[in-house]
């Protein structure tokens, strides 16, 4: 069912939330004790690189230069899969002097290029309501 709450990332209503935490311990549990869980300060070896190292969280594969590389590379997936399944592109073409000023413009605003074009044709549409009717 629906429900509202103060945080963005709650995945579980109150009611389904302490159930869902009871399965995941429960999980853990068998983990553990099939021997699978990986204990906070054993070796392991990084399966990106192949270097040994010393595990300091639950859920750390990689040692900590490949962590990070990792990470970039997982984000900048994400990022690109968001934007190509929410946006589409639109091209404007301007010189290369009008092009920097207008960067130049929106970043004095403390804006980008996109808030500002999208706030220009608001500020249009508003001052300009006739036309579109």
């Amino acid at each position: 069912m629906e429900f509202e709450s103060p945080s963005a990332r709650a995945k579980y209503c109150i009611y389904c939330r302490d159930k869902a935490q009871v399965l995941r311990n429960k999980a853990y549990k068998e983990k553990k004790q099939a021997g699978e869980a990986v204990a906070i300060g054993s070796e392991q070896v990084c399966s990106l690189c192949g270097k040994s190292y010393t595990v300091t969280a639950g859920s750390q594969k990689y040692c900590k230069e490949c962590q990070g590389k990792q990470a970039r590379s997982k984000k900048i997936s994400s990022n690109a899969q968001y934007a190509k399944a929410n946006y589409k592109t639109l091209k404007l073409y301007v010189s290369a002097e009008e092009r920097d000023a207008i960067k130049a413009y929106a970043e004095s605003l403390g804006m980008s290029v996109n808030k500002l074009m999208l706030t220009a044709l608001e500020e249009f549409q508003k001052n300009h309501n006739s036309i579109a009717e």
